[in-house]
């Protein structure tokens, strides 16, 4: 490999690979999570048990993200993308014709842990792929391509649906990944036949230079100090001017209440995927009965995401991250107590008014996790806030199924309820701690 700077090709080359990766990998992450009620039928299981094709795919991404960023610069990165599409691909090809629920279940776990293998990887393979210059532009490109892929995994395959049976929706989803997959690996072709071994060895000391890029959640917000309270003063602890001085770094970095953020993404996490988990059950019930397809459309609103991040950066330079997280749970609890109402018009703004809630303190969490703070591995502690972030999602899967089968929707709702008021605690308890401008 050239030691100058990489070609204008190979730079397109390499983003282009790692956008089309993200797609492929999150298009096949939530693919059941608007056909449940199908699944329920068809299986003849109850709504929990229907809602672990959900939870078991997040619990094993959540579990497998840390180990696969270990593992990447020893097989090389761009062999762990490559083989983590492929593989989530070929587990959706087969999930059409699992004949059991146990069997979907498994077969739906394993694919978490392939789908694990990109979101852990492509970050630091941007950053070792890529010039500095480069660099902001790209991962802005990558996490689009999350974002994308995440919705379309349930848009589409409930689209397809209403045409084809759950079965064929499900087979669909697979078959579009299955191609972008094999683009992904056409893409990264130069770097997979690379000796695996010098690509280890450059890899790891390029990382070790360099831990802030390999960040997986650095550029959630749109402005380097979107979260500027928390990138100011993560830790109270002053270094008296030592400057050289540092703590000792933590295997579990908690400090300057980071343990709260890690909570604050969880419970987020709760209420954003239990809700719409079950949203699509209580559609398809009275008095709407309405089908996949309609359902799928719901998803859209998901897009609201979209630009409650794009605007983060703004919002954090006229407003600290506590009070903009206040604001974002208060937004949160108007919008679950709209959805208590009977009419498709006022659900759609309850769920939008629910979603912007919840980006405004995912964003800011992921951002403060990520931050630079003394004697914190910034990068682990990323890590560690996106394995509770997924953790968040499978409990919250699970529960809101539970909820809905004894409670219905009011439920899920007081589900939202308790974790949204558990982070306005949260966040007001720790206002001093982490949240301070630095002596």
């Amino acid at each position: 490999m050239s030691t100058g700077e990489p070609s204008p090709t190979s730079t397109r080359r390499t983003v282009a690979a790692v956008f089309l990766a993200g797609i492929a990998v999150f298009l096949v992450l939530y693919e059941t999570q608007g056909l449940l009620p199908a699944i329920r039928d068809a299986y003849g299981i109850d709504g929990p048990t229907a809602s672990l094709t959900v939870s078991a795919t997040n619990v094993a991404m959540a579990c497998f993200l840390i180990p696969f960023s270990m593992l990447a610069p020893r097989i090389g990165h761009a062999r762990q993308i490559g083989a983590g599409v492929i593989v989530a691909a070929i587990l959706a090809l087969i999930l059409p014709f699992t004949p059991t629920p146990e069997l979907l279940i498994v077969v739906r776990f394993l694919q978490g842990v392939a789908i694990a293998s990109v979101p852990a990887t492509a970050m630091a393979y941007l950053s070792l792929r890529l010039p500095p210059a480069a660099l902001p532009g790209a991962i802005g490109v990558y996490i689009a391509g999350n974002t994308i892929g995440g919705l379309c995994s349930r848009l589409l395959t409930g689209l397809a649906s209403e045409f084809l049976g759950w079965h064929g929706g499900l087979a669909f989803t697979a078959v579009v990944s299955l191609i972008f997959g094999l683009i992904v690996v056409w893409l990264l072709r130069h770097d997979l036949f690379s000796t695996a071994r010098s690509r280890a060895v450059v890899d790891t000391d390029t990382v070790d230079s360099n831990p802030t890029d390999t960040d997986p959640t650095l550029t959630e917000a749109a402005d380097p100090s979107a979260d500027g309270d928390a990138v100011r003063g993560g830790d109270k602890t002053d270094d008296g001017g030592a400057g050289s001085a540092q703590p000792p770094r933590r295997a579990i970095p908690l400090r300057g209440g980071l343990w709260r953020i890690y909570l604050t993404g969880f419970l987020c996490m709760i209420v954003f995927g239990g809700s719409f988990t079950m949203l699509g059950t209580r559609l398809q019930q009275d008095p709407w009965r309405l089908s996949e397809g309609a359902v799928a459309l719901f998803f859209l609103i998901y897009l609201v995401g979209t630009v409650v991040t794009t605007y983060y950066g703004r919002l954090a330079t006229k407003f600290s991250r506590t009070r903009i997280t206040l604001a974002g749970m208060v937004i949160a609890l108007a919008g679950a107590g709209l959805t208590l109402v009977d009419s498709l018009v006022v659900i759609i703004i309850g769920m939008s008014l629910l979603t912007a809630g919840f980006f405004l303190g995912h964003t800011g969490a992921s951002a403060a996790a990520s931050a630079a703070r003394p004697g914190v591995d910034s990068t682990r502690s990323a890590a560690i806030y996106l394995t509770v972030y997924y953790l968040g999602t499978s409990l919250g899967a699970w529960l809101s199924a539970v909820l809905f089968s004894g409670f219905a929707w009011p439920g899920v709702v007081g589900m939202c309820a308790a974790s949204l008021i558990a982070v306005l605690v949260l966040t007001l308890t720790g206002a001093p701690i982490g949240f301070r401008k630095r002596n």
